[in-house]
């Protein structure tokens, strides 16, 4: 069974488990996957190509529908629906920068922040070092310090959309 199975297989009993409410405490990420992603892709590239933010609210491209309204309507379950559009939101004013510079060594940053990284008190470290990743990101691959404080920020926030409370 691959790791991702072993995931999904462990979320699933915690559903089962919880009578199935695991409404504040979703990896985002995970929920989309297993929900959304069959018919919509993964998140960042549909939130990127279908989506945008006009008019003070996120909406589709081609139909102009308020995406709340949508969502309401549409398969999600009501306590969730503000967290996926918060998070949509974020991957749509956000540049897909760790896919083009990061994906072909850490894979999908959700991927990575679940098996690389804790959030521990709001910081986040690397998960065998215990080191802030903001503090390695300073010397990884000679980034320069407004990428690394990108990357932190980016990875901060997908940790808070995986390790929900």
């Amino acid at each position: 069974m691959r790791v991702s199975g072993i995931i999904n297989t462990a979320l699933v009993i915690s559903l089962l488990f919880t009578g199935g409410s695991r409404a504040s405490g979703s990896d985002l990420h995970w929920l989309w996957d297993n929900q959304c992603a069959e018919c919509h892709g993964h998140s960042g590239e549909f939130a990127r190509k279908f989506l945008e933010f006009k008019n003070g609210e996120l909406q589709g491209r081609w139909h102009g529908e308020a995406l709340l309204g949508f969502m309401h309507n549409h398969y999600a379950t009501a306590i969730e629906i503000d967290a996926v559009y918060e998070m949509l939101l974020a991957q749509t004013l956000t540049e897909p920068r760790f896919k083009q510079e990061c994906s072909s060594c850490h894979g999908r940053a959700a991927a990575f922040v679940r098996y690389s990284v804790v959030l521990r008190e709001g910081v986040l470290l690397g998960r065998k070092s215990g080191r802030p990743i903001q503090q390695f990101l300073q010397q990884h691959q000679q980034l320069e310090s407004d990428d690394a404080e990108f990357y932190t920020h980016l990875l901060s926030r997908v940790a808070r959309e995986v390790y929900r409370p």
